[in-house]
């Protein structure tokens, strides 16, 4: 007598709701141990579908790009709202310089494994490869750098690398295909359109997305669902950049950019009502990206295909993981300026360099062009694993940073843009903040302007002068 039936609709729930459950556990163990949650939801995935056999991974291959551009897109357009023009702007020249060194270093490691010991003679595979698993993932080191207490500039920092190197490999990746695939018309033609073309339409786009939905907040942001209608427009952002030929991810950032620098885009546009990020903008933003990541990393452990490695193979990957980890403490200390970043401090942001998200979305986008590169996700997962076991390590190893270095750091940053700190850190011009009471004493200090989840802001120049 059978006891449980189990159905396809009822198993897919079970497996729904045990994803969301472990995600949140993993979320806590990120937060609490500085474990990345990626490692446990691969893991759930790879229970469920290569191990357990309860779901078949062919299924999948239509949802899972989809699932993971979307969380990939909600990630980043957060990381643009946090990226403070007041902090980027001493940071700015290292930090691009930062991601374009550590990915293409990064991505040259990669194919030279790939090509004489993963793929031997199969340059296509080794190249999609490392054009993938060459950049540090948004995702996984974003989350991180909010949770390990950094000082905000050296969050900015890393929130602009890992934007840029999923830029600089959604761009890379695109353009390979491009060129392998079937062939598309012009050869020259191609290859213009698609490396030419998607920086610079992605940021034009941002940025007049960005100004023109600021427009529509200042006379709607009070009414109900403009948070839904916020991330509606955002991805239609992404859509029309992407047909347009640019990069969406990139136009994703900087439209969050736009509403996160607010205060300065308002002096530019001459408006007297100001405008904050809600916290249920944030929230939501952030539990529709946590919904989408989770189910997509869970999705990626169940589309590998388990076999042995081998020795020689799990050598390889070994030394993959120490030689780009190297080069990051390498490349941070010689494209930065110690007054910035610290040398206490040089070592974690150098330790932030898991690969997850993006790399796996590139990988299923490349495996829908290129039916081969079906091979390349086993040694692929090994990375991603690898890189996030080596991150957690290296955290949990790194030495208290003296606590004296933070505020230094911070009034550093502060002194290289005076200008621009005042002006966003001026109080609104209108909308004063309601009183419980027209009456009060002379001793009462008025209650704050800021919503209570912002940080402090940044001291002005007057009150920095030393006596």
């Amino acid at each position: 007598m059978t006891l449980l039936v189990v159905s396809g609709t009822t198993l897919v729930l079970a497996l729904l709701g045990v994803t969301l459950l472990v995600g949140f556990g993993a979320d806590w163990l990120a937060t609490r141990f500085r474990i990345p949650d990626v490692l446990w939801l691969i893991a759930l995935g790879i229970l469920a579908g290569p191990i357990l056999g309860l779901l078949s991974s062919s299924s999948l291959l239509t949802i899972a790009p989809l699932l993971g551009t979307a969380a990939l897109v909600l990630i980043l357009f957060d990381a643009g709202i946090d990226l403070k023009v007041t902090l980027l702007r001493p940071l700015a020249g290292s930090a691009v310089l930062f991601a374009v060194l550590s990915y293409f270093l990064s991505t040259a490691v990669l194919f030279a494994a790939g090509l004489f010991a993963l793929f031997p003679g199969h340059w296509v595979r080794a190249l999609l490869f490392a054009a993938s698993l060459g950049c540090v993932s948004g995702a996984v080191i974003i989350p991180l750098a909010n949770r390990l207490q950094l000082p905000a500039g050296l969050r900015s920092l890393l929130h602009l690398d890992g934007a840029i190197e999923d830029a600089l490999a959604v761009v890379t990746v695109t353009t390979l295909l491009s060129l392998i695939g079937p062939s598309r018309g012009d050869l020259v033609l191609t290859v213009t359109v698609s490396v030419v073309l998607p920086l610079p339409v992605g940021i034009l786009i941002g940025i007049a997305a960005g100004l023109l939905w600021l427009l529509f907040l200042y006379g709607w942001q009070d009414r109900p669902f403009a948070t839904l209608a916020t991330l509606g427009f955002l991805f239609a952002i992404y859509a029309v950049t992407e047909a347009l030929g640019g990069s969406g991810i990139l136009a994703a950032i900087v439209f969050g950019m736009i509403l996160g620098n607010e205060a300065i885009v308002r002096r530019l546009l001459r408006r007297v009502r100001p405008f904050r990020i809600s916290r249920e903008l944030r929230r939501v933003e952030v539990e529709i990206a946590f919904l989408l990541r989770t189910f997509f990393l869970f999705l990626i452990g169940m589309l590998v295909t388990l076999s042995s490695p081998g020795l020689e193979t799990g050598v390889v990957i070994v030394g993959i993981v120490v030689i780009l980890l190297g080069m990051r403490r390498l490349i941070v200390p010689a494209v930065s300026n110690p007054k910035t970043v610290p040398r206490a401090w040089a070592s974690p942001v150098a330790s932030l360099y898991g690969r997850g998200l993006t790399s796996a979305v590139l990988l299923i986008i490349s495996l829908g062009e290129i039916p081969s590169a079906a091979n390349l996700f086993l040694p692929a997962l090994l990375v991603i694993v690898g890189t996030n076991i080596a991150m957690t390590v290296m955290l949990f190893l790194q030495p208290p940073i003296p606590g004296a270095v933070a505020p230094e750091v911070d009034r550093v940053w502060a002194s290289a843009a005076p200008e621009i700190i005042a002006l966003s850190s001026e109080e609104p011009l209108t909308a004063p903040t309601p009183t419980p009471s027209s009456e009060s004493t002379p001793d009462e200090s008025p209650a704050p302007s800021a919503p209570a989840q912002e940080p402090p802001p940044l001291p002005r120049p007057r009150d920095r002068r030393r006596p």
